[in-house]
């Protein structure tokens, strides 16, 4: 919880292009919630080829970089060879305007050690941009599944357990080693960036979560923790790195 009288840190949150009219661009509220909540100022930052032509300067004026859910990774995005071989499944929702920027951005944010959250999307983001790979679909390699990743719950309602790595930064932060989480995603991460290490797991062995152990804050999560609101401390502790 926000402590009054503290520095409240700047949180670039990457936006997304309107489904229906990509003229649009815009970010869920609960992100910008969670953020003010933790005792952030939420900023909706730009996209787009311009946009990323300046994202190193743009970094310089934020303190964190919050990676938001959306459309699927485009395969020509975040320099290519983003899916692992003989996976087919179709994507959708795609924006290369989006990942030119978000590469970008999250790069320079690498590069001034600044502190990154990604969210579902976002994860991916943070794993294609340092040379992982992903699953175009989970079913192509979890055909037996019995863990539906796109719940028809609502999304603040859990729907799946997740194992956390003991040793994690994560395990630290939320205080335990299994949580309860929703689920809103069809892709998921087939090989780790070299960077970076899986830290928590689904029951069916899907990936649930990524560190870049070599930064003071770099930690994806596949699931919405903005959406269930049972984890203010992951955004207490991403504000409190910004600031």
């Amino acid at each position: 919880m926000y402590e009054q009288g503290k520095r409240r840190p700047l949180i670039g949150i990457c936006s997304r292009p309107g489904e229906d009219d990509h003229d649009l661009s815009y970010i869920n509220s609960h992100y910008a919630k969670a953020v003010q909540d933790a005792g952030g100022i939420p900023v909706a930052l730009p996209y787009g080829f311009e946009a990323a032509s300046i994202a190193h300067e743009i970094m310089e004026r934020i303190d964190g970089l919050l990676l938001t859910g959306g459309g699927d990774v485009s395969e020509e995005g975040f320099g290519g060879n983003n899916y692992a071989e003989g996976c087919v499944a179709r994507i959708s929702f795609l924006s290369v305007d989006r990942d030119v920027f978000e590469w970008a951005a999250v790069r320079a944010c690498w590069d001034m050690n600044k502190p990154c959250l990604g969210i579902c999307r976002g994860m991916q983001v943070m794993n294609v941009s340092y040379g992982g790979k992903l699953l175009r679909d989970i079913a192509e390699t979890h055909p037996d599944s019995t863990i539906n990743h796109w719940q028809p719950k609502p999304w603040n309602v859990p729907t799946h357990s997740v194992r956390i790595e003991p040793t994690s930064w994560l395990a630290q932060i939320l205080g335990g080693l299994e949580f309860e989480v929703n689920s809103m995603h069809h892709q998921a991460i087939a090989q780790p960036s070299p960077q970076a290490r899986i830290v928590a797991w689904a029951p069916d062995a899907t990936p649930e979560a990524i560190e870049f152990d070599s930064k003071r804050f770099f930690i994806g999560v596949q699931w919405h923790p903005e959406q269930l609101g049972t984890m203010p401390q992951l955004f207490e502790a991403f504000v409190d790195a910004a600031r």
